[in-house]
């Protein structure tokens, strides 16, 4: 009887440094700011399937090592836990038909075909783990050293590896503790993994490839997802709160109707929290204490950042104030992840897509750490009065943050895709009364961790900043 050891490692040493993947299909848009990292299990998966094949196309191996590995729980991960995202230039390359007239550089009769490439991932460390805690024998683990050492790259082809894969008795961190990504459901993270079944479901799509040169779309199949919770980086938080939930809307809607998505989304968590009890007051919002007092805060991400952002809402967040219960904030997750679809105050209905992700709802756009900060929706004041340099100060203090060192205010959009509203529209439904309101950009002395929500209105969203660095510098 061969070793039975519970924990299966594989060894991922990046070759070049650099690690370039598409996590949610929008490389070919250009569109992409941030590239796929930790790299996800699924594409771990997919790798050693390419790698021998399935079925008859498997030259040594049997692929019941590969079900085993598919149908196992997410793997912890220890990966770089904040590495540098470059956004590679669009460039035009010499394209492989040949058209009289046409000349690409010094190749005639070329036409010239543009790349975007996506974003190039480079970790401070070049090695990459994956954790499985699952039983395997000797003879699948022959094949998936076979398999392993046939990998030539994760990801794009411009990102060559070494993988090998061995067992032991336990996580042996090595000195890495604070490069475990782990598999939580309150996690900000979101990473493509595997599941039982994909292995038939792959060779179905390569089946279909092979006799019917299906394409991608063709073949799409659910992509499932896992939450995971980020290596601890030592950044300062806003406060102790957090964001519980994240919902992604399976059709954008106009940015013009935040108020009105972030009213329904409300709703929609009063109505179902209902289950569990009457809501408490930070959550339905009806007290009476001062202004330091704080509250749920019902977020809708729109689309921006990027030059082509257009400021559509591709999603939504709920996020819970320091000091509320586990039980009632679990509650709360509860409820909203049995939400199918948003009833708005307008008549229109918007469904919850569960299926799939993207960068505007990921946990990372609106969490990660920067020192500088800028609207995406405009920031409403909490006084009739002109916003100054000390109305924003008290808008960062009311919502639990430190003093900005510097502030620009204006009345248009700071950011590509920011959103420009009518005063009618910075009002949630029920309500006619208006206040000055104003986009806004923060640059603080330290890191601040997100989501960033400043102003009046920050229980609805209004005022929600977009962390930036070089890539995402605002125009």
């Amino acid at each position: 009887m061969g070793r039975r050891d519970r924990v299966l490692v594989f060894n991922v040493e990046l070759l070049h440094g650099t690690y370039r993947a598409d996590p949610d299909g929008s490389a070919p848009t250009g569109r992409q700011t941030h590239g796929e990292w930790p790299p996800s299990p699924a594409r771990l998966l997919a790798a050693l399937i390419s790698a021998d094949g399935t079925g008859h196309q498997s030259r040594r191996t049997s692929g019941a090592e590969l079900e085993v590995l598919a149908a196992a729980d997410p793997p912890v991960i220890h990966a770089d836990p904040n590495p540098i995202h470059q956004r590679l230039v669009e460039r035009y390359v010499a394209g492989q038909e040949r058209k009289s007239g046409e000349q690409q550089q010094e190749y005639l009769a070329r036409k010239g075909v543009l790349v975007r490439p996506g974003v190039r991932v480079a970790p401070r460390n070049p090695s990459v783990r994956f954790f499985y805690d699952i039983q395997i024998g000797d003879d699948e683990l022959a094949a998936l050293e076979y398999r392993a050492a046939r990998v030539g790259y994760l990801g794009c082809a411009d990102s060559p590896v070494n993988l090998t894969v061995s067992r032991t008795s336990q996580i042996d961190a090595d000195g890495t503790e604070d490069m475990a990504w782990i598999p939580d459901p309150e996690g900000h993270e979101m990473v493509n993994i595997h599941a039982a079944g994909d292995v038939a479901r792959w060779a179905a799509a390569f089946e279909a490839w092979s006799k019917q040169g299906a394409t991608r779309s063709q073949t799409r199949r659910y992509q499932p997802r896992s939450m995971y919770r980020q290596p601890d980086t030592a950044v300062p938080k806003p406060d102790q709160g957090g964001v519980r939930v994240w919902l992604h809307f399976q059709r954008p809607v106009s940015g013009r109707r935040a108020a009105v998505v972030a009213h329904g989304l409300k709703q929609a968590a009063l109505a179902r929290y209902q289950e569990h009890g009457g809501p408490p007051a930070w959550l339905h919002g009806h007290v009476s204490t001062g202004a330091d007092y704080q509250l749920a805060r019902f977020l809708v991400l729109p689309n921006v950042g990027h030059p082509h952002s257009d400021g559509r809402v591709h999603g939504a967040a709920v996020w819970v104030p320091e000091g509320v219960e586990e039980s009632e904030a679990r509650n709360l997750a509860n409820s909203l992840h049995s939400i199918e679809s948003l009833s708005l105050a307008d008549g229109k209905t918007i469904t919850i897509d569960r299926s799939h992700g993207g960068w505007t709802t990921n946990p990372r756009r609106w969490t990660s750490p920067a020192r500088r900060w800028v609207t995406a929706l405009p920031a409403v004041s909490d006084r009739h009065q002109r916003i100054d340099f000390e109305a924003v100060v008290r808008w960062c203090e009311q919502a639990g943050l430190p003093k900005p060192i510097q502030v620009r205010i204006s009345r248009k959009p700071l950011v590509p895709g920011g959103v420009d509203l009518h005063p009618t529209e910075t009002r949630r439904p029920g309500h006619t009364q208006t206040r000055p309101y104003a986009h806004v950009e923060l640059i603080f002395e330290d890191l601040v961790g997100g989501p960033v929500v400043i102003g009046a209105a920050r229980s609805y969203g209004l005022g929600l900043c977009v962390p930036f660095d070089s890539v995402d510098a605002p125009t």
